[in-house]
């Protein structure tokens, strides 16, 4: 998960109010410009071509929860599975799931979170966090990302042929990649942040695999996004993986970006830019990043 990259949150309201002053003193993103922040594809959650909406799907004996966009125009799309980092559906990820409904595709977000709910009291967090921490859990939420590709193959609106894609951030990606690593439903992979080698909060007992070290026995066509200032999912680990992928015995395609402005997070709008240095929203590379996904989505889909 990113239980440890956690910082202050700021909601969507709040950030579309100060988008003006925030626009004006860009030091991230030199000559973006306040309406390039508000345009459709940031706005996406208001989108009335967009249909969106929580929903819920069992796997196993838990009920799951989900966000689900998707166009408003009837037909059947391909499907997206979305995977978030800290814990809970928050606006960043949904703002995600839902730009890929404005891109033609069913996007499903999954909440790790229902699984597990993040418990009150200091002693009972601290237990809490060891055991989303290990890969047991991460097994089981990995369970629930087919319970989730499963879901979207029985919907109407979906459409059954030619797999289904993954977007993970920060510990999503690394989910999104052990999930492409176990099953055959997915057609390509797109992941922001996701660290391929633990830097710190590893758990000592129940490690989930470093990315590097299953590198060769990752499916599929995977793109990558990186910032150059990240602190988290450092760069150069990324590099390392990069070079394995392309490695892989079956050749499948790989694409990675790096981002010389960008810190871990830069995907997400709600932290203003300037607001948390390392771990702010920078509109430019962000803008590129999503341009990217959807390009390489349906280039793969």
């Amino acid at each position: 998960m990113c239980v440890e990259c956690s910082h202050g949150y700021i909601d969507r309201r709040s950030f579309l109010q100060a988008l003006g002053g925030v626009a004006a003193g860009l030091g991230a993103a030199p000559g973006l410009q306040a309406e390039q922040l508000q345009s459709r594809e940031w706005r996406a959650l208001d989108d009335p071509a967009v249909v969106h909406h929580v929903t819920a799907f069992k796997s196993g004996d838990k009920e799951i929860t989900g966000f689900l966009a998707r166009p408003k125009r009837s037909g059947r799309r391909p499907a997206v599975v979305v995977l978030h980092g800290n814990p809970g559906m928050s606006d960043d990820v949904r703002m995600a799931t839902a730009q890929l409904a404005q891109a033609g595709f069913v996007g499903l977000l999954v909440d790790w979170g229902s699984r597990d709910p993040l418990p009150e009291g200091q002693e009972e967090q601290s237990k809490w966090r060891d055991r989303i921490t290990g890969y047991t859990f991460w097994k089981l939420v990995l369970d629930d990302v087919q319970a989730a590709t499963d879901y979207l193959k029985s919907q109407a609106f979906v459409r059954q042929r030619g797999g289904i894609g993954l977007v993970g951030f920060c510990g999503g990606g690394k989910q999104a990649l052990l999930f492409a690593n176990r099953s055959h439903d997915v057609a390509a992979v797109v992941v922001f942040y996701a660290s391929a080698r633990y830097r710190q909060f590893r758990h000592k007992t129940d490690p989930v695999p470093e990315l590097v070290d299953i590198a060769n026995e990752i499916r599929g066509p995977i793109q990558g996004h990186y910032g150059l200032l990240d602190q988290v999912a450092l760069a150069q680990d990324a590099k390392d993986f990069e070079a394995l992928l392309r490695a892989r015995p079956e050749r499948a395609a790989v694409e990675m970006y790096y981002y010389e402005k960008a810190g871990h997070s830069f995907y997400n709008f709600t932290r203003p830019p300037g607001s948390d240095p390392g771990f702010d929203f920078h509109p430019a590379e962000a803008e590129l990043g999503r341009s990217r996904m959807i390009a390489f989505l349906k280039k793969h889909m």
